[in-house]
């Protein structure tokens, strides 16, 4: 049953040449401010991924449009929960009807709405990706969507370099390795960052070399991260850095 859910958006990042669009639910109070709610991601039922296309980001804002932005505070129609156990947060909405953009919270906002988990995904098959199935082994607490204060000690590497293309056997192809890594709870992980802003902003395509460089920031400290989980890719769901909050 169709109903209207008002998101405060913390991901609009690059998800098979479309986009994933994510954040909490918020409920507006009398006093102006807003309670904070679970996680949506909005899934297009028309995609076999649910990724959204880009015209379904534009979104209507003081009588002009614009695609949506991370801390946008949308009112956007529901269909229904997709039912997936290993993406239980994502949600269809009805693609014939436009998002509005109703407010815009600021970076200040996100220590209201950060997440503590006690751990973040790992089962020893690597630092990037956990194995098929273990977001429903997660139980109760099954979750592919975190807000995190940056750790202590976090690193953006960039580089390229050449593989095998396996899309056309007997090619290579370029490449592009954009690594946010850190410490979390005693375990290593990295994440892949699909934050078109931030690599747009820090040029990070038009500077990568085949020679690994380290991006520093000007003010690390105050950093936050959209985590994420990818569907089932290869028997695996690989780690996602889908934005970097700058202050």
């Amino acid at each position: 049953m169709a109903e209207t859910k008002h998101i405060l958006i913390l991901a609009n990042s690059i998800r098979a040449k479309k986009f994933c669009v994510a954040g909490k639910e918020v409920t507006p109070k009398e006093d102006g401010k807003y309670d904070i709610g679970p996680w949506i991601r909005l899934a297009d039922a028309a995609d076999p991924q649910g990724a959204v296309a880009y015209g379904n980001t534009i979104s209507t804002a003081n009588g002009s449009s614009r695609a949506v932005r991370p801390l946008d505070i949308i009112k956007v129609t529901v269909t229904g929960p997709c039912g997936k156990q290993d993406h239980p947060e994502d949600w269809f909405f009805d693609t014939t009807k436009r998002w509005e953009i109703v407010n815009t919270a600021v970076h200040a906002n996100l220590t209201d709405m950060q997440d503590t988990p006690t751990a973040l995904w790992h089962d020893g098959s690597g630092a990037a990706s956990v194995s098929a199935g273990y977001v429903r082994q997660m139980g109760k607490n099954a979750a592919t969507l975190y807000l995190l204060k940056a750790p202590k000690e976090w690193h953006f590497l960039f580089w390229q370099n050449q593989v095998p293309d396996f899309n056309n056997p007997g090619q290579i192809k370029i490449k592009k390795h954009r690594e946010l890594s850190f410490q979390y709870a005693g375990q290593y992980h990295e994440f892949s960052v699909t934050d078109p802003n931030f690599t747009t902003q820090h040029k990070i395509y038009n500077r990568m070399t085949d020679t690994p460089q380290l991006l520093k920031v000007p003010d690390p400290v105050n950093v936050f991260f959209c985590l994420s989980l990818t569907p089932e890719f290869n028997n695996h769901h690989y780690k996602i850095g889908a934005t970097v909050f700058e202050p």
